[in-house]
């Protein structure tokens, strides 16, 4: 088996409005898993031990970054390309 795979996640042209529901639902989700994920930790360990905060922080800020660029070329009538892959290592975790 391979160590690194890699998967098409998102690969088209789309209306602004398009890549903006796609886009900006994929972030959403991702904040909500790590504020799920921040909770859990919270409750079972008493701390944030994923750092679930700190992504939250930097996927808001990602977020701000995109609504702003979505809303220019909206005015502009543009169309956009979104490619979007994802790479997975396999890691082998020796066992102590």
């Amino acid at each position: 088996m391979k160590h690194i795979q890699q998967f098409k996640l998102i690969d088209g042209t789309f209306e602004t409005e398009e890549a903006r529901n796609l886009l900006l639902e994929l972030i959403s989700y991702k904040i909500n898993f790590h504020a799920k994920e921040k909770f859990s930790n919270q409750e079972r360990f008493g701390k944030d031990v994923l750092n679930s905060g700190k992504r939250m922080e930097e996927l808001k800020e990602e977020e701000t970054a995109l609504r702003k660029l979505l809303e220019k070329v909206k005015s502009e009538n543009f169309r956009l390309n979104v490619k979007c892959n994802i790479e997975i290592e396999i890691i082998n975790q020796q066992t102590k």
